[in-house]
């Protein structure tokens, strides 16, 4: 059974990143189907073990669906597969943050690279 981690953190959304995504194709529009759906890759740094990540964003509620991804960073941006273990145990949206909780098994630190997308519908 895994330990919840002892440490947390938090950090804040780079706006200029984000990008919504959708287009609309013959007069409907994507929020006629999913609401306003986002994407954002964060950059988390070097880090192993277990930790708490909250991100601070703006447009994230309690009712958001937020989808989350997380891997090994490529320098130079992207994601790759190598030989350490990634895994997401948790997401958890609330007013203007959503936490992860995540698990990288490896002996030293490596780069965490999360994508987030979000609805807000």
């Amino acid at each position: 059974m895994s330990q919840f981690p002892a440490v947390q953190e938090n950090q804040d959304a780079k706006v200029e990143e984000v990008d919504q995504f959708g287009m609309s194709q013959e007069g409907a529009s994507p929020e006629a189907f999913f609401g306003n759906g986002y994407r954002y890759r964060h950059d988390w740094g070097d880090r192993n073990g277990q930790h708490i990540l909250n991100l601070n964003w703006g447009i994230i509620t309690p009712n958001s669906l937020v989808f989350v991804a997380i891997g090994e960073g490529a320098s130079g941006g992207g994601k790759f597969i190598g030989n350490a273990r990634y895994t997401l145990h948790n997401v958890a949206p609330n007013n203007g943050v959503v936490s992860i909780w995540v698990n990288i098994k490896w002996g030293t630190p490596i780069r965490l690279s999360v994508d987030y997308f979000v609805f807000n519908l």
